[in-house]
């Protein structure tokens, strides 16, 4: 396939963390073929996590549960010369093939009469390989593009906050009365899925004994639904008062990030921000960054499970397994960097 000068769109509507782990192959894309224009088509709650990104040209997004809110990408979509849907959206594919974009390519869903509307339909599958999920994502783009990517899968990116977002942070920091130069451990214990989230009492022992044990205070961030259950773990607390940019600039500036499998850890894997992640119902090889990251899952035999399973589980022993000494452990091992700056705080 010639991709000089052509245009591609690229759909998904995943979450924070599925998004950041497509950058390695859409920065390897465009690093063999410059001239290729790059269209990344996210839901509008998480669309913010490319912008600014240089290597993607444009981000463009739907915005779900609202009149149309689909339909206002379609300018973007009839510009284009290649639209690949990552997951499936079928009023998308139906408004490609009827505004002639020649090469519509993507994951069929079994069954599903608007099928033969892709150009070419696409077997790999984030959610059904072994392997890292970056990785797979450029096998995906591989397949669809026939085209042959190199370089490193396991570094990615996120957009960056601007002097407004920090300054907004500073703001937020002082509202809970901490110093702004303070240094603190970030805890993010809530996950989209509720069977994910680490339980109050064992993040609420955790935050007790870091600041005992190491003087630094844990700050508590999540969606503002968890706001009673963030103040019963700590006096700092921020449940939705962040908008993902400035998320991202309080993983910037923690010393530790302490959080299940979800956005906030592949956050601070782009980052470079050491992350202990919690893993329940999936597992580390696939998802958990491959740099300062040090994972605490249970192996549990039925892992890894999908999420229906998972909100019928009797006991989620997976997360609800994981204890507060474990992770204190983990801190603890001294070839964590993250330590040697705590200690330099501590001593």
């Amino acid at each position: 396939m010639i991709l000089d000068h052509k245009k591609l769109l690229i759909s998904s509507c995943a979450g924070l963390g599925d998004l950041i782990m497509f950058t390695p192959a859409i920065r390897a894309l465009k690093e063999k073929i410059p001239t290729l224009k790059i269209t990344f088509m996210a839901s509008e709650k998480n669309a913010d996590i490319l912008r600014g990104i240089p290597y993607i040209d444009k981000v463009v997004c739907i915005r779900r549960g609202k009149f149309l809110g689909r339909y206002r990408v379609l300018p973007d979509i009839v510009r284009q010369d290649i639209v690949l849907f990552t997951d499936w959206q079928p009023q998308l594919l139906l408004a490609a093939k009827l505004s002639c974009v020649k090469d519509r390519m993507g994951i069929p869903k079994p069954g599903h009469s608007l099928n033969t509307y892709f150009t070419k339909m696409l077997t790999v599958n984030v959610m059904k390989s072994p392997e890292y999920a970056a990785v797979t994502n450029a096998r995906l783009f591989m397949e669809a593009l026939d085209v042959e990517l190199e370089g490193d899968m396991t570094r990615c990116d996120s957009s960056l906050p601007n002097e407004e977002n920090r300054k907004r942070v500073d703001e937020l920091v002082k509202s809970i009365g901490m110093p702004v130069e303070q240094p603190y451990v970030l805890l993010t214990p809530f996950a989209g899925l509720e069977q994910r989230n680490w339980p109050v009492s064992a993040a609420a022992e955790f935050a007790g004994r870091v600041e005992a044990e190491y003087g630094l205070p844990v700050l508590v961030a999540g969606p503002e639904e968890w706001e009673k259950d963030a103040k019963k773990i700590s006096r700092y607390s921020l449940p939705g008062k962040t908008s993902t940019l400035e998320l991202v600039e309080l993983i910037r500036r923690a010393k530790l990030l302490v959080t299940p499998d979800s956005g906030p850890m592949h956050i601070a894997g782009a980052l470079g921000v050491p992350v202990i992640p919690l893993f329940s119902k999936d597992l580390p090889s696939r998802w958990a960054p491959k740099h300062n990251c040090y994972p605490i899952t249970l192996n549990m035999p039925c892992a890894p499970c999908d999420d229906a399973t998972a909100r019928t589980c009797a006991t989620v022993q997976c997360m609800r397994g994981i204890t507060a000494a474990m992770v204190m452990n983990e801190m603890k091992n001294n070839r964590h960097e993250w330590e040697r700056i705590c200690h330099a705080y501590c001593n």
